[in-house]
């Protein structure tokens, strides 16, 4: 059997695994506080390892306790920083990065264990015009965040891949972890983001109305 991280000779790849009652999608950053014994270990070795470990959504059981039955498909994710704090506990911030399949749960205690296939990317077709069809919402989307922190952005990074683009959009909407997970199973990216019209233009105008009644003094400023 292939060691944690190594691939097999049938293209799967030993992984341990964290269920969570959140979605991780490629790209996305994934600040975490680790206190049980079973993640301090299973992080420790990650970091001594330079490793990744698998983000899977739980579909039934907790996040402390009993090991969850976790959802097929998750995401990889790599540690970026980590600082170590007393009795072991850890802060660590990890970026999401390749979906994977689990084919086979190897191991329940004292963490999950997968056997994993890591999936293809694909755009599928008709990208370019949804992309152009989706920009403007994109960029509305970012500048509409940052405001409702206070802030103000005249500058928005467009990611010009639409594979890309599809995760960033769905990661900064407030999604349910069921829709958000309809989202990372969905094969392509042309998909995605058809499916994804409809919920930013939807998410910006919630955003533009927490706007307002957070400042209704919506008037140009003057120095």
């Amino acid at each position: 059997m292939a060691q944690p991280h190594e691939e097999s000779s049938d293209g799967l790849t030993v992984l341990p695994l964290f269920p969570l009652n959140l979605v991780l999608f490629p790209g996305m950053d994934l600040p975490l506080h680790i206190f049980e014994e079973r993640y301090k270990d299973m992080i420790g070795q990650c970091l001594e390892q330079d490793a990744p470990f698998g983000v899977v959504l739980i579909k039934k059981g907790l996040e402390v306790g009993d090991p969850a039955d976790p959802e097929r498909i998750g995401t990889s994710t790599r540690i970026l920083r980590s600082e170590l704090l007393d009795q072991g506990r850890m802060n660590i911030v990890t970026k999401g990065e390749r979906r994977f399949e689990i084919e086979e749960i190897i191991q329940r205690a004292p963490h999950l264990v997968g056997r994993v296939r890591f999936l293809v990317e694909l755009e599928g077709e008709g990208c370019s015009e949804l992309v152009t069809q989706i920009n403007e919402d994109y960029v509305a989307l970012v500048k509409n965040l940052t405001a409702l922190t206070g802030g103000y952005t005249s500058r928005v990074d467009i990611p010009e891949d639409p594979i890309k683009l599809s995760y960033a959009i769905a990661a900064n909407l407030e999604l349910e972890p069921h829709l958000r997970q309809s989202m990372l199973v969905t094969e392509t990216a042309a998909t995605r983001l058809s499916d994804l019209i409809p919920l930013l233009k939807q998410g910006n105008e919630e955003l533009r109305e927490r706007i307002v009644k957070q400042n209704p003094f919506q008037g140009p400023r003057l120095n």
